[in-house]
């Protein structure tokens, strides 16, 4: 080697180092999704008839529908006790 290729090379290194610094250190552009995502709601409570279970109610924020349901230990599962649409119990119907 050289000497005149040690500092070419060491130019060389030094400018792909910067490369790969500017490279990893720039912000990624921002992505947008292409619609919107439901919204929920999670809540833990008590519920009748159930002294030693709370119920955990789920809601969908945009339509207002609510479904009420409790983990099963003994057959290791989720129970479903049942759904409603808030809007039309609000409303009377």
């Amino acid at each position: 080697m050289s000497k005149r290729s040690l500092p070419a090379l060491i130019a060389l290194n030094v400018v792909l180092l910067l490369a790969l610094a500017l490279v990893s250190l720039s912000p990624s552009p921002a992505q947008a999704q292409g619609f919107a995502a439901a919204r929920f709601l999670m809540v833990s409570g008590p519920t009748t008839g159930r002294s030693q279970q709370d119920v955990i109610y789920v809601i969908e924020m945009n339509s207002a529908r609510v479904l009420a349901a409790f983990y099963n230990s003994g057959t290791d599962t989720w129970e479903v006790i049942g759904g409603a649409n808030m809007l039309n119990q609000f409303r009377g119907n």
